[in-house]
């Protein structure tokens, strides 16, 4: 591999949730970045990332059943955000690029502040779901610096 292919986006993201860039070569590419594992309750936020562009920065981001209120939709709207309703719950879907992860930190932060003593919310799950579907962008968020190009 070559120091551009190393640094590229694809490399960094495979190496960051641990797939091997040998087997990435269909486009799209899409990662599953949430930690899900074997849950299997339906309301679980399931966050995946399409690369389309290998090489590029710019990607899309899909969050499926979010936890969501005013502030998380206005953090949405500002990253251009746009929302689907379904029988399980709301989908963010977001055109980003490696430059965005101060906006996926907000989206994370408003997520995350859903959650908590004395609040109510629509879904009792969101008490586990919201901070796990923080940590998995705040992780993302972390991963998307180190992609921009120099």
């Amino acid at each position: 591999m070559n120091s551009n292919t190393e640094n590229s986006m694809l490399s960094r993201l495979a190496n960051a949730y641990q797939l091997p860039v040998k087997y990435l070569t269909n486009v799209p590419i899409i990662f599953r970045v949430d930690d899900r594992d074997c849950d299997s309750y339906l309301g679980f936020c399931n966050i995946h990332l399409k690369l389309s562009d290998p090489q590029g920065d710019k990607f899309v981001l899909t969050l499926d059943n979010v936890p969501c209120d005013d502030d998380v939709k206005a953090i949405a709207g500002e990253l251009g955000g746009s929302w689907q309703s379904s029988r399980t719950g709301e989908r963010l879907t977001l055109n980003l690029s490696a430059s965005d992860s101060t906006g996926i930190r907000q989206l994370a932060k408003a997520i995350r502040q859903l959650v908590g003593r004395g609040r109510r919310y629509l879904d009792p799950n969101w008490k586990w779901i919201a901070p796990r579907t923080a940590k998995s962008l705040e992780r993302l968020a972390k991963v998307l610096p180190k992609s921009r190009r120099g």
